[in-house]
């Protein structure tokens, strides 16, 4: 009975309606996160568990999830129910075993965004693990080249307690990216298949924007970006206006338009045409905004800016990209201007849908082209960003 109720609740959870408001509120545990919300009461408990105690070995815990350290086995029963939608285990023996073989096969990554005390006995946590396949790395170069999946999920975790013992006897798994959390759910195996097989790769070894996923569905993600660098210019026949100073300069412009003059003199300053004849180093990717303007990363971090070799053109500015909340959709093959704003379009339909997000007023939107000309066209990764004003962890 206890599992069918936390499924129903995941479930509900998972499908963006409201979940009925049980009369013991949850408390928000406190942690360093991008998203934050009121602190409510403690709910009354008769438990002796001191859940902020567990909240914080637990938090220093699973920064070790995948490192040599490792978790603390001694926090948890020799018999533990552990289940996510592809992967069930009835032991401790057979849930540190699942942290092994992914630690060897997927070289995983480990984010805990937030966490909340849903119960008197039970803590829920906010993740996204980050997966590379390491056999790539095995692989010839000119293959691997063109295959590196990078695997991301995000979603919950339950830790249930015994109140007797003070350890854990129960970690329940979902996922934001599919709807049938149930164990072996064809759903959630084909969305782990799509990741792998999918067909576009990221350049290597390139400077990029930072930047953590903190939700992935089955159709895009929202991500924190950290501010960046960049050199900018206007599209080409957008009006010649100093970019810096180019607030809608070239409203309504496809990203996808004509950009070859634009990017021609965005690389002259990278490659040296500045005023110290600086070469910079390749990044990716390039921007291009509905705004009207194209942008290089520059791979320079933001407190470093007074050392940026001027342009030697008024055409081309240096500036800093604030970051913040964007929701992304990414594609493989070519740009051109119908498949990016159709993109666009699927994307703000899914935000509509979903109710997760608030989209900022207007319309802009960016395209992110990732891949260089010579990149076979089903291998090049493209995205569509909309930048967002708010975003709900827990929805």
């Amino acid at each position: 009975m206890l599992r069918a109720q936390q499924q129903m609740k995941h479930a509900s959870n998972r499908s963006g309606h409201s979940v009925a408001k049980s009369s013991r509120p949850s408390v928000r545990l406190s942690l360093a996160v991008p998203c934050r919300s009121t602190v409510v009461e403690s709910p009354a408990s008769n438990s002796s568990l001191d859940m902020k105690a567990k909240a914080a070995f637990l938090k220093e815990d699973l920064s070790h999830l995948f490192d040599d350290q490792g978790i603390d086995a001694s926090a948890y029963e020799k018999v533990v129910d552990f289940k996510d939608p592809i992967t069930k285990y009835d032991s401790l023996e057979g849930f540190m075993f699942n942290i092994k073989m992914l630690r060897k096969v997927f070289n995983p990554t480990f984010e805990l965004h937030e966490m909340q005390q849903m119960t008197p006995t039970s803590i829920t946590t906010r993740w996204t693990m980050y997966m590379e396949f390491s056999a790539v790395k095995n692989l010839p170069k000119k293959i691997a080249k063109y295959v590196d999946p990078k695997l991301i999920f995000t979603g919950t975790s339950e830790y249930v307690y015994n109140p007797e013992s003070g350890k854990i006897n129960q970690h329940i798994d979902t996922w934001d990216s599919v709807s049938n959390q149930e164990y072996f759910s064809f759903e959630a195996f084909g969305d782990f298949f799509k990741q792998l097989l999918q067909p576009y790769t990221t350049p290597r070894g390139l400077d990029t924007p930072k930047y953590k996923v903190l939700r992935r569905t089955s159709g895009y993600q929202v991500r924190q970006y950290d501010p960046y660098v960049v050199a900018e210019t206007l599209m080409d026949g957008v009006a010649a206006v100093n970019p810096a100073s180019s607030g809608s300069a070239g409203s309504g412009t496809s990203p996808a338009g004509v950009g070859g003059k634009a990017f021609g003199q965005l690389a002259g300053y990278i490659f040296g045409k500045n005023q110290t004849g600086e070469k910079m180093a390749m990044t990716t990717p390039v921007y291009s905004k509905s705004e009207g303007s194209m942008q290089f990363v520059v791979g320079r971090p933001p407190q470093e800016m007074s050392s940026l070799p001027s342009p030697v053109t008024p055409a081309v500015a240096t500036r800093v990209e604030e970051g913040g909340l964007y929701a992304s959709i990414t594609f493989n093959g070519m740009t051109t201007p119908e498949v990016a704003e159709q993109k666009e379009r699927e994307l703000r339909k899914a935000l509509l849908q979903d109710g997760i997000c608030k989209p900022k007023d207007g319309s802009t939107w960016t395209l992110a082209r990732y891949n260089d000309p010579s990149c076979p066209k089903f291998f090049r990764r493209n995205e569509v960003l909309i930048p967002l004003e708010s975003f709900n962890l827990w929805a």
